[in-house]
Parts: C-alpha cells; sequence; structure tokens
C-alpha cells in the first residue's frame, strides 16, 4: 500500500509489482470479462424476447386471453377455471363462443327499434352489425338486404350468425 502511494504522488516512477497489484489486475479483467458475457447475455435475451412476442402477436395470444377474460368478467362464473374449459372448448372446435346472450339482442333490437314499429331497416341492422363487428368477412359475410326490414327473429338470426363467424384465432 506504501509504493502504491509512493507512485501516486510521484515519487516512483514504476507501479509497484506486487501480490495486491496482481490482485487488482485479476479483478479488473475478471469484472470486464463479466460486463462482456453480461452483455452478450443480455442480447440473446433480446432476441429470445422478440422471437416470443412475434410468435404470440403471430397466434393471436392477447387477442385471445382478452375475449376470455371479457368472458369470464361478463358472465361472473362460480368456477372460472371450469367455464374457461369449456369455452377454449368451444374456440377449438370453432363453436360459437358468446358475449351477447339472446336477452341481448332483444335489448339491442328495442333499442334501434325506437318507434316499436317491431322491424329494423336493412341499414340499421347493417350498422348494428358493423359496430358489434358482427358482419362477418370474405365468404363468411352475412347478406343484409339494405332496403329490407327485418323483424326480431330475422335480427336475431343475422346478428348471431355474424357474431359466430367472427373468430380471430382461426
Amino acid at each position: 500500500l506504501k509504493l502504491q502511494f509512493l507512485y501516486l504522488i510521484g515519487r516512483r516512477t514504476t507501479p509497484p509489482m506486487d501480490e495486491e497489484h496482481d490482485a487488482a489486475t485479476k479483478v479488473q479483467c475478471a469484472f470486464r470479462g463479466h460486463q462482456a458475457r453480461k452483455k452478450t447475455d443480455q442480447m440473446k435475451h433480446n432476441s429470445q424476447m422478440l422471437k416470443v412476442r412475434d410468435y404470440l402477436n403471430e397466434k393471436k395470444v392477447y387477442q385471445l386471453l382478452q375475449h376470455l377474460t371479457s368472458l369470464v368478467a361478463y358472465h361472473r362464473p362460480d368456477d372460472p377455471k371450469a367455464f374457461l374449459g369449456i369455452e377454449l372448448k368451444k374456440l377449438a372446435a370453432n363453436d360459437k363462443t358468446d358475449l351477447l346472450v339472446d336477452d341481448d339482442l332483444d335489448t339491442i333490437f328495442d333499442m334501434i327499434d325506437i318507434t316499436k314499429q317491431g322491424f329494423v331497416t336493412g341499414s340499421q341492422l347493417r350498422h348494428a352489425m358493423t359496430n358489434l363487428n358482427a358482419g362477418g368477412g370474405g365468404k363468411d359475410k352475412v347478406k343484409v338486404d339494405m332496403n329490407g326490414r327485418y323483424n326480431r327473429a330475422q335480427f336475431k338470426d343475422a346478428m348471431s350468425a355474424g357474431l359466430r363467424t367472427v373468430n380471430v384465432w382461426a
């Protein structure tokens, strides 16, 4: 330690070559090596994280979890695990998983049929389907006669058909 002090204040021209210096050099080398390994490990971690994120996006896992969470929050089952198991089986079979039940479709019909005439127009039906993303797409697109009239049963059939065809996980 005394030699190191003398070197620092300028009375000694060469650094001390003793066990302490060797130990300090080894610590510095180990630290630098640790930093390099840490940086490499971080790069590997980032690469793996990007692969996982891409996979989750590609398979639409976030949307699936959001849908399942919405179902649980809406239905509030006594046994959420069993409920989710049933819903996942429905999704696997490409079956309908409803956030909207029959009573909800009745309520929507009543909200649209404000004059209480017992029917809605085709444009009102198409607008409701668009708002609920229930129109289907491509070959599954639900046909709506824009000039036609739809009673409650026809409205519910069209809405249900549109909701059944929406499957973002296919």
